[in-house]
């Protein structure tokens, strides 16, 4: 992956290539808004999962792919369906 362009870091460059994902960090630089994130993700997949509760996996669970990562743990991709009656 190419470098960051470094000339002016102040500045708001949404063409800038090259800048890594840091996600919530870790260790000193761990992101002080990270539990926030966390309590708004778990809040919104409850919220789905109540009213959805004909939502589920369009795939056997064991098909799904798994990010090759060490310190962080998700799918590639989730596919899903709804189906309008519940059995």
């Amino acid at each position: 992956m190419p470098q960051a362009d470094d000339g002016d870091p102040d500045a708001l460059d949404v063409t800038r290539r090259g800048a890594r994902h840091l996600a919530f960090g870790h260790g000193i630089h761990h992101c002080l808004g990270a539990p926030l994130a966390r309590l708004e993700a778990r809040v919104a997949l409850h919220t789905l999962l109540t009213r959805v509760p004909a939502l589920e996996l369009a795939v056997p669970a064991a098909s799904l792919e798994w990010f090759p990562a060490g310190m962080v743990r998700g799918v590639v991709a989730l596919p899903v369906r709804y189906r309008t009656t519940v059995a």
